[in-house]
């Protein structure tokens, strides 16, 4: 009997252990969904997870991200992820664990439906047929209504720099010499003339050194009060020229401040901003994420006792990116990948299709005081690209058949701030414009003028900050372009930029002319201190 009872007790445990392991599965997808989803602020989709509780062991199949910046791309998707985890230090809420698999991964992957948290769909682009082929330019009130803030901002310290120079000279006309003062030595010159000759020669003397005291006090107010003075004077050019200036600093960033030097730019419409943006976009919801906010203590021998929530000392990658109808398959490690960054994080990559292409791919990520430093570089050799759209535009559809790249990427960031450059030279190149109506005389003169052209130098510029990259793009076919689309483009930024300054005099006209106005504010000041030097000189040279 006894025997009988044992064994029903293991099938019961059996059972309690099975649903307590299926049970998790569930579990763990659903918080993974919905904590990564809270934490990039789009979309993360599992496909199924398993998990095993000894050794622990975790594996994600079918992983996507959605990007937070475009509703129908992934920020990366991965076939396959998985890692044993350190059981002893899960307990305590870290995740420690000595490698993660990542295979399959792809980067910046389109979506069939939206990414957003909601499910909504992003508002439809403006297709309007402005009469210049394929080149749409941002809309003026649109621009000026996301740059607000700066140009508030911008107002806003002109008008405290003119609040702090009057504030600071009420102040110093409150210590100049006084009135008060001025009688005094008046009535002793007064007193010296009753006095017989040694004496008056003894208190001329003091008088006079007295006074010399006082006009010392003139020469520094002086000479601080003309620097204060062409300060103000700064201060109300810049409110002067604030219209100008903001919208030149707009089209910067926007991309359009190139004129013909930037047509390539304009023609590719977005893409360029976007293919920076879904870098940094990467690079804040992922390493930017880790960056501790201050650094961390000297990690203890024992792993489990780190001050840390997130350790994981190799990451192992496997993926690939389509170009085109090829793949660019690649592999590679990054390594001590912590949420203190208490050492720096570093990453090697290199790949290449199928012998013909050589990626090669190195970071690294540390911490600088409170700023997180990060560096990157690529190298792309002899990629054979072929029917590489440059611009998608029904009205003037530009192809790279075919051509043979190299392409070196350099990035550079420290806290906010960001720099660097894509530097691109494709060789054989043969470029067409495709798909266009006989009628579209803009794409047939354009054919035309890309006959000849059988090199692609590209040259991509990119300054600002991480949240606001300024990217300026130049190519030689920039000319070729301008002679086809340039003059109708002059004449579209002149426009734009006119409408720019337009409604930014028109919003903020009245406080900029009242700004301008307080370039003389000093003007008093000024007026008041010569008139008490004067009187302190004339009393000095004043005959006994």
């Amino acid at each position: 009997m006894m025997k009988w009872i044992l064994r029903g007790l293991l099938i019961l445990a059996a059972i309690i252990i099975a649903t307590v392991v299926f049970a998790l599965e569930p579990i763990a997808k659903w918080v993974i969904e919905s904590e990564g989803s809270k934490a990039v602020g789009a979309r993360v989709d599992v496909a199924s997870v398993d998990i095993t509780l000894y050794p622990t062991h975790l594996a994600l199949h079918g992983l996507t991200v959605a990007n937070p910046n475009e509703a129908m791309r992934n920020l990366l998707e991965s076939e396959t992820v998985s890692a044993n985890i350190d059981s002893k230090a899960l307990l305590k809420r870290q995740f420690i664990t000595e490698q993660v698999l990542l295979s399959g991964l792809q980067m910046a992957t389109p979506r069939t439906t939206p990414g957003t948290l909601d499910g909504s769909m992003p508002p439809p682009k403006d297709d309007t047929d402005s009469g210049l082929p394929s080149i749409t330019l941002p809309d003026a009130s649109a621009m000026l209504a996301e740059e607000q803030a700066i140009i508030q901002a911008e107002v806003a310290e002109i008008e405290s720099g003119f609040e702090a120079l009057q504030s600071k000279w009420q102040q110093k006309s409150n210590t100049l010499p006084k009135q008060e003062r001025l009688a005094e030595f008046k009535q002793r010159w007064a007193e010296l003339k009753n006095k017989n000759t040694f004496e008056r020669l003894a208190g001329a003397k003091q008088l006079r050194d007295d006074i010399k005291d006082e006009l010392k006090q003139f020469k520094g107010l002086n000479r601080e009060l003309s620097a204060d003075t062409e300060t103000a004077k700064a201060l109300g050019a810049r409110a002067a020229k604030l219209p100008a200036s903001q919208s030149q600093r707009i089209l910067s960033k926007y991309g359009v401040d190139q004129g013909a030097e930037g047509m390539l730019r304009m023609l590719l419409g977005d893409d360029a901003s976007q293919f920076v943006q879904r870098g940094l976009t990467l690079y804040k919801q992922t390493i930017g994420e880790l960056a501790a906010k201050e650094p961390a203590a000297s990690a203890p021998e024992t792993a489990s006792e780190l001050p840390v929530s997130i350790l994981i000392k190799e990451i192992k990658i496997d993926g690939y990116q389509m170009l085109g109808q090829q793949k660019l398959a690649y592999n590679g490690r990054i390594t001590d990948v912590t949420d203190q960054l208490i050492k720096p994080i570093t990453m090697k990559l290199q790949g290449g299709i199928e012998q013909q292409a050589q990626l090669l791919i190195d970071g690294l990520f540390k911490q600088q005081g409170e700023d997180l430093k990060a560096d990157l570089s690529m190298t792309l050799k002899q990629l054979l690209l072929a029917g590489v759209s440059l611009s998608q535009s029904p009205q003037l559809p530009l192809q790279l058949e075919n051509g043979l790249a190299d392409i070196a990427a350099n990035f550079s960031m420290e806290g906010d701030n960001l720099s660097g450059s894509v530097k691109g030279l494709v060789n054989q190149a043969k470029l067409l414009v495709v798909g266009a109506s006989e009628q579209n005389t803009t794409a047939q003169r354009l054919a035309r003028a890309l006959k000849g052209v059988s090199k692609l130098v590209m040259d991509m510029r990119v300054n600002g900050s991480v949240d606001n990259p300024i990217v300026k793009l130049k190519s030689n076919l920039d000319s070729i372009l301008g002679d086809v689309l340039g003059e109708e483009v002059k004449a579209r930024l002149k426009e734009l930029e006119g409408e720019l300054k337009t409604d930014i005099q028109s919003q903020y006209g009245e406080q900029l002319g009242s700004l301008q106005q307080k370039r003389e504010l000093l003007a008093s000041y000024k007026e008041l201190l010569g008139d008490r030097e004067a009187a302190f000189q004339a009393l000095l040279t004043e005959p006994l």
